[in-house]
């Protein structure tokens, strides 16, 4: 029986690709709609998303919001690969860094010249939303994805957004495991923190190591909303700076030896 999230994305990936590629799901359809993937698999809409991120990654689905997933092909196209490790390895995860940095500085810098209003407004009820959600940590991980996501479509450029999806099972590797790992350093030796925090400090009465791990992920969060504030206020430098500084913070958070790549841009704050 399938009880982890990565195998449960890898078993309905796996099934949803069969059936394009066997026919089942003809090019120009849609695939059904989320709700009823993951009432037939049994699955969260989390594992669905994954999944379908999965597809669209291949090349399979273009995926828009209200829209539905269409199938594009009913051939697999390898094209350009990351290999992404089984097991958090240090190394790996420093090389995505290295290369989000970037990406995103540059993403972030456009976002500040060409954000809509509509854009702002969106960027601004994601960060509300994973601001409710800190003490969450898979719901937050959707709204953090969903941030850099919102960022990569305000260029208004459909390659960094097409860029992010092709490598999402990249990104969302490597923002699991900087905010996993953000939120279980103020706890450490707690099992099962990171899955419930307040239900945890009720439980087991460790409230002032989930309190440590709340105060990091809340500075992580700062470090979002200041990206935020420079895109809001039209500075591209700013934003570029504020972007790179946010993924060298997790790189330090992570114990990673970053690179010079990634530079050390006037830091906002204490961050430790």
């Amino acid at each position: 029986m399938l009880k982890n999230r990565a195998s449960l994305t890898d078993h309905v990936a796996g099934i949803l690709i069969e059936r394009i590629l066997g026919g089942g799901y003809p090019i120009g359809s849609k695939l059904p709609a989320g709700r009823l993937l993951a009432q037939e698999f049994g699955v969260s809409a989390a594992v669905i998303r994954e999944a379908t991120e999965r597809l669209r990654t291949k090349g399979l689905v273009r995926s828009r919001q209200g829209a539905g997933c269409v199938v594009l092909a009913d051939t697999l196209d390898a094209g350009f690969q990351l290999d992404l490790p089984p097991a958090p390895d240090r190394s790996a995860l420093r090389y995505i860094y290295e290369l989000r940095v970037g990406l995103e500085g540059a993403a972030a810098a456009l976002a500040a010249q060409r954000a809509t209003a509509e854009d702002l407004a969106r960027m601004a009820h994601i960060l509300s939303r994973l601001k409710a959600s800190l003490h969450v940590p898979a719901h937050a991980l959707e709204w953090d994805f969903a941030f850099h996501r919102s960022l990569a479509e305000a260029t208004h450029n459909p390659h960094y957004p097409q860029l992010l999806a092709y490598l999402s099972a990249q990104w969302r590797h490597s923002v699991a495991v900087a905010r996993r790992h953000t939120f279980e350093s103020g706890a450490a030796g707690q099992p099962g923190l990171a899955a419930g925090a307040t239900e945890a400090a009720g439980a087991t009465g460790a409230a002032e190591p989930v309190a440590a791990g709340l105060l990091r992920t809340q500075r992580v969060h700062e470090e979002h909303e200041a990206i935020f504030a420079a895109v809001q206020a039209r500075d591209p430098q700013a934003a570029r700076d504020r972007a790179q500084e946010h993924l060298r913070q997790a790189c330090e958070r992570l114990g990673l030896n970053a690179s010079p790549s990634i530079p050390s841009t006037t830091p906002m704050g204490s961050r430790t």
